[in-house]
């Protein structure tokens, strides 16, 4: 496995830093072997090592992590790699590229935890975290580790203590700020996709989402986007405002980046608290033909994304010559999704729960219920009794999100 004049490509969470290691051989028509590169890192009690055999390109041949705890070896294993196969991270894991070996008190707990990061070597994914922390045993043993991993999806994440040491603790505590991968690809192409900013904390073996509690920073990236927005404004050809948009003209295509960063700027808006301005800024903003699909459109996302939280009642508009639809949000407990639409007598509805810890009634144009989805029963199809709108009714006892298909054929 020889790199080519000696260089050992290092993935470094978003950018591939090459460091240089000559090659000491006698016959220089030859290329030296790569040795394995170990990195060490520590904090109080705890020390990580991380021994990693370089392959033929991005990915590693071997990998080895190793974590001592009052100088004993708790946890010593061979890391399974598998190029590209980000799918596999949350189950194996299956890593490529090792790097960014930590060790820090991620959680305040006074017992630091082991950090180690990862990129599968797809051509811009994915990124995640592992972080290994420590489980006491029973009286007499020596405990163990146990590993959490954190996808990131197409972008890194920048660890920084947004607090200044000031939440709580005399040690510094970061957050990891990222970004919401779940924007990739759902208004544009990748290389023209925006997305709203994420921060996370870790705690107790598991990340939560913490965005909200940091509002300067969201404010910050809301009005970077903002900003980009306007650039592009002068940036791009646009169509006319007055042009009809069909998905084969060039047009559509600038549209669509105009369309993907103001998405990104109206998830910003909602974790500000401030969706009123947004929305009405946005009328001003999007002037063309497909202002309504849209909408209709970035409604769809940001509820099924968690952005659109509470009750609210919208209708069900199918696609032009279209017979189903799906309906997606996040529901937690007194809130209540209501989704209307028309429909004739003797219509054959059929509502398939696909995801979520939900219950939907089908209710009648007089409030009658037809039946009930649930995650005991996901299917129900009926022969609607009468001309009028129909109302589909989604509630959860526990937070959940939810997708569900619903068809009139």
């Amino acid at each position: 496995m020889a790199l080519g004049n000696g260089w050992v490509g290092v993935a470094v969470l978003g950018a591939i830093t090459l460091l240089h290691a000559p090659a000491w051989s006698q016959d220089l028509t030859e290329e030296a072997e790569p040795g394995p590169q170990k990195t060490t890192a520590f904090a109080g009690q705890v020390q990580a090592e991380l021994t990693v055999v370089p392959g033929d390109g991005i990915c590693a041949e071997a990998a080895q992590l190793t974590i001592l705890r009052q100088g004993q070896v708790l946890w010593s294993q061979d890391l399974a790699l598998d190029y590209g196969d980000a799918g596999a991270i949350a189950e194996g894991p299956a890593l490529c590229n090792l790097s960014d070996l930590k060790v820090l008190d991620l959680d305040r707990d006074a017992e630091p935890e082991v950090h180690l990061g990862n990129f599968s070597g797809g051509a811009h994914c994915c990124f995640s975290s592992l972080v290994y922390r420590y489980q006491p045993g029973a009286p007499g043993t020596q405990g163990s580790y146990a590993l959490t991993t954190h996808p990131w999806g197409n972008g890194a994440f920048d660890l920084a203590d947004l607090d200044l040491g000031q939440d709580g603790g005399s040690e510094a505590v970061p957050e990891w700020i990222s970004r919401d991968d779940r924007f990739a690809y759902a208004f544009a192409a990748y290389a023209a996709s925006f997305y709203p900013i994420q921060i996370w904390r870790y705690g107790e073996g598991s990340f939560t989402d913490v965005s909200r509690d940091y509002p300067k920073q969201v404010y910050s990236d809301a009005y970077s986007l903002w900003l980009r927005y306007r650039e592009l404004r002068q940036e791009l050809p646009l169509p006319e405002p007055s042009q009809t948009i069909t998905d084969q003209t060039e047009g559509q295509v600038y549209l669509s980046v105009i369309r993907s960063v103001l998405a990104a700027y109206m998830a910003d808006k909602y974790m500000l608290g401030q969706e009123a301005d947004g929305w009405q800024r946005l009328e001003q903003l999007y002037p063309w033909s497909d202002h309504p699909a849209f909408i209709t459109e970035l409604k769809h996302h940001l509820r099924s994304t968690g952005y659109i939280t509470g009750s609210f009642t919208q209708p069900v508009r199918f696609f032009q010559g279209g017979t189903f639809e799906y309906l997606s949000g996040r529901l937690v407990p007194g809130d209540v999704h209501r989704y209307e639409l028309t429909a004739r007598e003797a219509q054959q509805f059929q509502l398939t729960l696909q995801s979520g810890e939900v219950k939907a009634y089908l209710l009648t144009p007089g409030g009658k219920s037809l039946g009930l989805l649930s995650p005991e029963n996901t299917s129900l199809g009926r022969s609607l009794p009468q001309n009028g709108k129909y109302v589909v009714e989604v509630i959860a006892v526990a937070e959940s999100s939810y997708q569900i298909f619903v068809e009139i054929p």
